[in-house]
């Protein structure tokens, strides 16, 4: 349990960095994302999202980059590290959490959103879109190396940034010699 100096520390720390706004724009963005996922995978009655979980969770990551930005001596810090740090802390805290008796293939329920996120914010994969079938191929198999690494590897802030920017590199050389 955190105590009140602790507490009092944090809120401080937090806002010496962001405006009140901030703080809650980024709550909001992040849950709404958490509620996107939750009911696209149809996870009532399997899974709850822990608001007070989330809490800790968005907490972490405002005071991580917090931590950043005075580190780095920045104003702001990219959307890539904001989503690399948030993947990280959900799989640190585990908001989604499971109901007794519903089936183990929600076990990696807070790897999937992670894997959700990054996907998302490196704009690679659209499940819509129709891509030659070689290429789906070799998304897909990346796709599940990358969930693979979320749910055995190390997946601080930085390996999840270093995985977007890397998305993007490739990307951008694909365009190119596409």
């Amino acid at each position: 349990m955190v105590d009140k100096r602790e507490t009092r520390k944090l809120k401080e720390e937090l806002n010496e960095s962001f405006s009140d706004e901030y703080i809650t724009n980024a709550g909001l963005l992040v849950h709404r994302l958490a509620e996107i996922f939750y009911e696209k995978n149809n996870l009532e009655g399997k899974v709850y999202f822990n608001d007070h979980i989330f809490e800790y969770c968005l907490i972490d990551i405002l005071v991580d980059i917090a931590r950043l930005k005075h580190f780095h001596d920045i104003s702001r810090v990219n959307y890539t590290k904001f989503i690399a740090y948030t993947a990280s802390w959900f799989l640190k805290r585990k908001p989604f959490q499971l109901l007794e008796g519903c089936d183990e293939k929600y076990i990696y329920v807070n790897e999937r959103f992670a894997l959700t996120l990054l996907l998302q914010a490196s704009g690679c994969y659209d499940e819509k879109a129709d891509y030659y079938t070689e290429d789906r191929e070799k998304l897909l198999s990346a796709i599940g190396q990358m969930f693979y690494h979320l749910k055995y590897r190390n997946t601080n802030p930085q390996t999840l940034e270093l995985f977007l920017i890397g998305l993007e590199t490739g990307k951008s050389v694909h365009i190119e010699n596409g």
